[in-house]
């Protein structure tokens, strides 16, 4: 079977360039939630809810001493003004610091740090010529704004170098101040970069550990309250996991010990959705000493107790079937709680990122839209503060920045809680300067607090973190002997005018998402469909291990990328908002269909087989269905799906019951879907 369904031609940003993340790659969104239409009052209790599940201590601390390094060897040495220039490029480069792999946060440190080395050059050579200024800002934000598409690191590389090169050109220097000026920029970089990296040691693969054993808290929580909610956070944390300890076999090491915990987590996700739908006595017990184990793995304790009680409870189920399934389990628990080191298949092929990008040159992406709306923000931001002759006026390009994000709710709130926490910043900041008048050795101290709580909070709550950024900027004005509160009172008019033009841009040219919704809901189906094919394709006889790991993993992603679809265009004004009635019933109708694959992998993994003429019938029509589905989302205009299309039952075979089984639920959820999405159209 192949689905005759395209799969949507653009990717949208990555949900963590949105609000942004300190912790392992890219981390998707807790699957259980559901998208709600965000109105006034949402948003607002959604600028003042700080996440405390992402806040970056782990990071925070090495990125606070990178950054307080340069400013103690500056005053130390007599050159305080280099060590502020020097503390400028820790600044910006500690931000880079997101977790997840060591190998990989250091590329992306470096890649930050020369990134922002030779923007801070070229920003410090057009400085002195406004036009030159604007341009440049035009350009690179379009530059920095398109990559987005690439993922999380380099959306924040393109990010911070921007901010490094609107510092640079608001300095207005010339000749060879220019250069000795990016060298500091760019050798404040390096020395938070080799400080974060030396730090790691400390905590030899603590982000896989940590990305693991949320891992296997997710399955404990599936094994204790079974339902489809539940049994997507597991994939979406198995997934996070993976992606951290990334891909290659499980050699002897820690890292092929955890890339092993996460390929056998996979197949305990599997055993506990088909055990967990088995009625027969003592199933319940089963689950609940499953869960007691895979939480002492989690935790790193002895799960010996647990598998004890797992081993005779699934000894114990009275069902063949159920007591085999239960008995496989209790297996791949306990090679878990081993910490077995069995091969693991390598991760699906990615995109070449120039491929990625050229796709991404058209009006009809989201990223380019974005870096075209940034690009022209920014010139317009520039021309306002280098035309009025503002103070520190590089703080308005600055804020339509960190402000205008690709979507529209995103952009709200972050607009709100740049406003309020910029003049709650100033009031703190206000009565630190004028109060206390602080030491130099004192504000050197506060700033290293400071830092260490804006890269804490940064991913939690940006409110919060505009409030630190505030006090922050006006202790450096104070160290540097500039006037606080002139800086102050710059930073209300300059954030005044920063936010207003971002929320105009996002409201004058928004990304409409309501069509691009409805071609990552096809995307997902059609991902879907295509792994429930290999799937059947399996039971034939061509079992393709890593087809069947990469179909997964597709449709994996393909559903983060509809929930996240949906998610935004919910966000959008009422005006252009979608009714989510149908967009809910859709992201609902496919988790069930993703519970129901399960069952047929479980099967698989079991030896189940069957002749591929007699699987025929069932591919055909779920082929169909897909795809009527798929035209229907793509298209706007919902066609019916095909009449009498659930092939006849499986007889006496088992593997073909199965299949039957299965596939009338699949073919019954869409047809469900199918009546819901016409009553509310």
């Amino acid at each position: 079977m192949h689905l005759r369904a395209s799969r949507p031609r653009m990717s949208p940003a990555p949900l963590p360039y949105y609000e942004p993340i300190a912790r392992a790659d890219d981390p998707p969104r807790r699957a259980g939630a559901t998208p709600a239409a965000l109105g006034p009052g949402l948003r607002l209790r959604e600028v003042a809810r700080l996440d405390r599940s992402r806040l970056a201590v782990a990071a925070a601390v090495p990125s606070a001493v990178g950054y307080t390094v340069p400013l103690v060897a500056g005053l130390a040495a007599g050159h305080a003004t280099d060590g502020i220039a020097a503390s400028a490029g820790a600044l910006i480069v500690g931000f880079a610091n997101l977790g997840g792999r060591y190998r990989v946060r250091s590329a992306t440190l470096l890649a930050a740090t020369l990134a922002a080395g030779v923007a801070a050059l070229l920003g410090g050579l057009a400085g002195p010529s406004g036009v030159a200024t604007v341009v440049l800002m035009g350009v690179w934000g379009f530059a920095g704004g398109l990559l987005v598409s690439l993922g999380t690191r380099m959306a924040f590389v393109g990010m911070l170098s921007t901010w490094a090169l609107l510092l640079a050109g608001d300095l207005n220097l010339h000749g060879a101040a220019v250069l000795h000026e990016a060298w500091l920029i760019a050798a404040g970089g390096l020395t938070q970069t080799v400080i974060a990296i030396a730090a790691w040691p400390l905590r030899p693969f603590g982000a896989e550990r940590r990305a693991v054993a949320d891992a296997y808290r997710a399955l404990a929580a599936y094994a204790r309250a079974p339902d489809t909610a539940a049994l997507q956070s597991t994939a979406a944390a198995l997934a996070a996991a993976a992606e951290t300890v990334g891909a290659g076999p499980a050699l002897p090491g820690e890292r092929g010990t955890l890339r092993a915990l996460v390929e056998q987590g996979e197949w305990v996700r599997l055993e506990l959705a088909a055990l967990s739908r088995s009625d027969v006595p003592g199933v319940n017990g089963t689950l609940g000493a499953a869960a007691g184990a895979l939480d002492a793995i989690a935790a790193g304790s002895d799960p010996a107790p647990s598998l004890t009680d797992l081993a005779r409870s699934a000894r114990g189920i009275g069902e063949p079937a159920a007591r085999r399934r239960a008995v496989s389990l209790a297996g791949w628990i306990a090679a878990a709680g081993r910490q077995s080191r069995a091969g693991a298949p390598g991760a699906a092929p990615r995109r070449h990122p120039l491929h990625v990008l050229r796709a991404e040159l058209t009006l009809r992406s989201s990223a380019f839209r974005h870096a075209a709306r940034l690009s022209v923000a920014l010139v317009v931001a520039g021309i306002v503060y280098r035309g009025l002759s503002l103070g520190s006026g590089y703080w308005v390009p600055l804020t339509v920045l960190f402000v205008l994000k690709p979507d529209y709710g995103t952009t709200m709130a972050r607009g709100i809680g740049r406003a309020a926490g910029t003049m709650a910043g100033v009031t703190i900041a206000w009565a630190i300067v004028t109060l206390f008048s602080p030491a130099p050795a004192t504000i050197v101290a506060l700033l290293a607090l400071l830092a260490c709580v804006a890269y804490a909070v940064f991913p939690a709550n940006y409110a919060l973190f505009s409030v630190v950024l505030t006090v922050l900027i006006a202790l450096l004005a104070e160290f540097s002997g500039g006037s606080p509160v002139g800086a102050l009172l710059d930073r209300i008019i300059d954030t005044a005018a920063g936010t207003a033009i971002a929320l105009g841009a996002i409201t004058l040219w928004p990304t409409r998402e309501a069509p691009r919704t409805l071609e990552f809901l096809a995307g997902y189906v059609t991902a879907e469909g295509r792994w429930l094919d290999a799937i059947l394709n399996a039971y034939s006889g061509g079992d393709d291990r890593q087809s069947l790991r990469a179909t997964r993993l597709a449709a994996r992603r393909a559903r983060t990328q509809a929930w996240d679809a949906v998610r935004h265009a919910l966000a959008e004004p009422p005006r252009r908002r979608p009714d989510g009635r149908p967009l809910r019933a859709a992201l609902t109708a496919m988790d069930e269909i993703s519970e129901y694959a399960l069952m047929l992998a479980a099967a698989v993994h079991d030896g189940a087989r069957a002749p591929c003429a007699a699987l025929a019938p069932y591919r055909i029509a779920l082929d169909n269905s897909f795809h009527e589905i798929c035209s229907s989302l793509q298209s706007g205009a919902w066609l019916a799906l095909p009449c009498d299309q659930t092939p006849a039952a499986g007889g006496h075979d088992q593997a073909l019951a199965t299949v039957a089984a299965e596939t009338a639920s699949v073919l019954a959820a869409l047809e469900q879907l199918e009546q819901t999405w016409r009553v509310s159209a």
